[in-house]
């Protein structure tokens, strides 16, 4: 398919009017610059913003601010305000742009309120000292900001929020926090697209989901941009509007290593690769630019040697949303991503050092502030009527030859084609509207069927030939329930929202659709349906091949399939409120998952409106829904997504199977992610296998008081030490317990073993007596001399498989072996006996006790006290 062909024109030097301003300060230097229909702002290394008119690089106002080195700028699309972001992790905001009358500019700084700390998960990035801006993108309105940054946060700046023009402070707020450093912010609509250094993210912010594009990771500055394709120029027949056709044909494009570009659409599915490297051997055909006297640069398509160097596409400029500007210091590509051609190179720039773009003019900042302009002329579409007039002129002017009418007639014919593909698409979605009618209605004609004089066969054969016909299963599976429904049958519904899988075509498919085709009993000879789009292929390939008929191979030759589809296809749909809502439920863990961010008040909007057991129905099918989308530990995230959510206090509440839930979920909690080496520091009984210790912290440690405390008032003891037995903290729950009943038989065991103070304080307190100091120091002299402890449940002496230390290191973290110390234990039992009865009851095992194991204070205290 032949593309539009461009060139660019009027180019020019404005390095002396942008300078004048400096009045040859040789010390002032432009760190960034943006520009927009009206302005031209630069940011300085001296704080300052230079603010100067574009047409006429007239110079407007001076704006000083205290926000040392700028480093990024960027213009509202009001062209209102300023975004400045410094190089320390300030941001700033130049709120009236209007000059002379230019307001100061109101600041913030890249940290985070203790309100949104309590956001970000325990182990999310902080504000560290060097954490400064490296992304701006405004909305439409001009009421939001998202602030992209070199920690992996993405943050908003809502202006709404403020009440009238008395602005005290800004404040930013967390909405996606990722792994590395934010290269480029791009919006649509309500989508945001942003890329790292390590993959990009698609953002549904009206919805709050998020998508991670591909799934094969990179390295490095690579950009992302949103692109329009070109409207077709058929006049579209009224039809019902479908989710699965947009209002513009939107694609967008992440950049990849090796000068590769992968196309996705609206919903992050990835549809193709684009190579853009030359290969060794293989001349790639570049269009060049030559200067003329004119100062106009026309296009040349004359081969190049396939020596070009390649050019990382780390920020991708869009240019009218159609074509995308890369760079580096001493290139400029201009690409047409939609036909995966580069449209324009040209190397007689030098040190570029940044690039701002707006609508068709390109500006350039290279070092020692020289500024310099540049325009894409759009010189024509092929298969308009002044195209080869303009062809003539251009090769008048250039020296060329005319364009022949060899030539001519083969640009009439590739319009012919073009208009045929486009003819093809609409029928494709023509016949996506008529089989939607059709099933809805129970294969009765409706309106849309007798204006468009089309048949069901030729849907069918437009639909699963062309770009849609991978929703064809899902629309028989419609049509199927509506005529059970009509019959009186139950309608038979898919077991499950399987959010990634699609219908797959067979190995005799060919592509397009020729085995469903036959067994729907079409003829699939007929060619006046061939599918112009090709097949989708799998983003995990990057070196492609492609076909003539624009068909993605892979190295073995075969078509790549597509790996995952739209979820937005299982809309409009019939499904149970049930399934609705566990597909709300995946979307936001999704989301979650990939923002990084908590999203607790979502599900707790969703979980409202449901009774407990009709929770834990909604969480079994969304852990069968994650099963099949194979996400690993499915019960561990649907567990933790309702822990979130539970009260503890609901427990005494709820009915059975609800908390054996619960208590089910919660051993799944403390136990999937237990590891080898915690069990072997807690240690297990030889006999029975119970842990000799607990760690001192588990996962939703109040849920699991609660239970323990509703199981053991119902003396359900049962219950209780089947919680014990997976999850051993809750010994400490079970020693509270005890001191409560008064087990003589169990505390001085328990308070051991657990090392707990303040539980071995609470005992010593209410319940010690002269023979339970007699059974402690005995249980430490064991431990010290044979290794031994008693196991909790069996009264069975064990040989541990730790090593004790009679001194511990004093550090705060080994709170294990401050507290199995002599002087430790002698000090509370001090505060409970006499000192002559302490001193006898020590006597009988100072023959045990190593030298120095108890300090010298102790005696003397004891001494002082008895004195007393």
């Amino acid at each position: 398919m032949e593309t539009a062909k461009y060139a660019l024109r009027d180019r020019a030097d404005l390095s002396e009017p942008v300078n004048h301003p400096l009045r040859n300060n040789k010390r002032i230097k432009f760190t960034c610059f943006d520009c927009s229909a009206k302005y031209l702002v630069f940011g300085a290394n001296s704080g300052s913003l230079y603010l100067y008119e574009r047409k006429s690089t007239a110079f407007l106002a001076l704006v000083p601010s205290q926000l040392g080195v700028i480093g990024k700028v960027s213009i509202s699309q009001s062209e209102k305000q300023i975004a400045i972001g410094n190089q320390s992790g300030s941001i700033g905001v130049l709120l009236e742009l209007d000059p002379p009358n230019v307001r100061e500019i109101i600041s913030t700084e890249l940290t985070l309120t203790s309100d949104e700390e309590q956001q970000l998960p325990p182990d999310a990035p902080r504000s560290p000292p060097s954490a400064f801006v490296t992304s701006f993108c405004w909305t439409e309105d001009d009421k939001e900001l998202y602030c992209g940054d070199s920690r992996g946060i993405v943050s908003l700046i809502q202006f709404s929020l403020f009440m009238g023009r008395n602005i005290l402070n800004i404040s930013l707020h967390p909405v996606l926090l990722l792994e590395n450093r934010i290269v480029q912010i791009d919006r649509y609509k309500d989508l945001l697209l942003v890329s790292t250094l390590s993959k990009c993210v698609l953002c549904n912010t009206a919805r709050e989901e998020f998508k991670q594009i591909g799934n094969r990771p990179r390295e490095g500055q690579y950009g992302a941009s949103f692109v329009i394709a070109q409207p077709s120029s058929i006049p579209a027949t009224p039809s019902p509007p479908l989710m699965i056709v947009d209002e513009e044909d939107v694609r967008i494009f992440c950049s990849r290593p090796g000068s590769r570009l992968w196309e996705a659409d609206l919903e992050g599915n990835v549809i193709r690769t684009h190579q853009f490297k030359p290969r060794s051997g293989q001349p790639r055909h570049v269009r060049q630019l030559h200067r003329l006297p004119t100062d106009k640069t026309v296009i040349d398509s004359a081969p190049a040697d396939g020596t070009m160097m390649v050019v990382p596409f780390q920020v991708l400029y869009s240019i009218r949303r159609q074509l995308l500007l890369v760079h580096d210091r001493s290139q400029l590509l201009i690409i047409d991503p939609l036909h995966s051609t580069i449209v324009l190179r040209t190397d007689e720039f030098s040190d570029i050092t940044h690039v701002a773009v707006v609508d068709e003019w390109i500006y350039l900042l290279s070092g020692e502030n020289r500024l310099f302009q540049v325009r894409v002329e759009f010189v024509g579409e092929p298969g308009d009527e002044d195209v080869a007039e303009e062809r003539l002129v251009a090769a008048k002017e250039g020296g060329m030859q005319e364009t022949s009418p060899k030539n001519h007639r083969r640009s009439t014919e590739s319009y012919e084609l073009r208009k045929n593909q486009q003819q093809q698409q609409h029928q494709q979605k023509q016949g996506v509207y008529i089989l939607e009618s059709a099933f809805n209605n129970n294969g009765k004609e409706s309106p849309l069927m007798l204006s468009t004089e089309a048949t069901i066969k030729e849907a069918l054969v437009s639909v699963v030939r062309g770009k849609y016909g991978r929703n064809i299963k899902q629309m028989f599976m419609g049509y199927e329930q509506q005529s059970q429904k009509h019959t009186g049958g139950a309608p038979e519904r898919p077991k499950t929202l399987n959010l990634t899988k699609i219908y797959e075509p067979s190995r005799n498919n060919n592509g397009n659709g020729n085995a469903l085709l036959a067994e729907l009993g079409i003829d699939a000879g007929d060619d006046s349906y061939v599918d112009d789009m090709g097949d989708n292929e799998d983003e995990t390939l990057e070196e492609l091949v492609r076909t003539r008929k624009g068909q993605t191979m892979n190295g073995s030759g075969s078509v790549a399939g597509r790996k995952k589809f739209s979820t937005s296809l299982l809309n409009g749909y019939e499904t149970s409120e049930d399934d609705a809502t566990v597909r709300n439920l995946y979307l936001i863990y999704r989301s979650s998952i990939i923002s990084n961010l908590s999203f607790a008040d979502r599900y707790a909007k969703i979980f409202d409106d449901y009774g407990t057991e009709a929770i834990v129905r909604l969480l079994h099918k969304l852990e069968t829904l994650m099963e099949e989308n194979e996400e690993p530990e499915a019960r561990l995230k649907c567990t933790r997504i309702y822990f979130d959510y539970l009260k503890p206090e609901l427990l005494w509440e709820i009915d059975a199977v609800p908390r054996q839930f619960i208590k089910e979920g919660f051993i799944v909690c403390n136990t999937v992610e237990r590891s080898e080496q915690l069990d072997c520091e807690l240690g297990r009984c030889d006999g029975c296998g119970y842990y000799l210790r607990a760690p001192r912290t588990c996962h939703y440690r109040d849920i699991g008081i609660s239970l323990m405390r509703y199981f053991w008032s119902r003396r359900e003891y049962g219950e209780c030490f089947a919680l014990v037995k997976q999850v051993p903290h809750l010994w400490r729950t079970v020693t509270r317990y005890y001191i409560q009943d008064r087990r003589q038989d169990k505390v001085v065991a328990c308070v051991w073993n657990l090392a707990d103070r303040e539980l071995f304080e609470r005992a010593a307190g209410e319940m010690f007596e002269a023979h339970h100091w007699r059974q402690l120091f005995e249980l430490v002299l064991s431990y010290y001399r044979r290794n031994e402890m008693i196991c909790l449940n069996c009264d069975k002496r064990c040989t541990t498989k730790t090593t004790p230390t009679i001194q511990g290191n004093g550090s705060s973290q080994d709170g294990e072996a401050q507290f199995r110390q002599w002087n430790y234990l002698l000090e509370v039992a001090l505060e409970h006996l006499e000192p002559a009865e302490l001193l006898s009851l020590l006597n009988n095992y100072t023959q045990h006790i190593p030298k120095g194991a108890i300090s010298t204070s102790f005696y003397i205290r004891c001494l002082l006290l008895q004195a007393k």
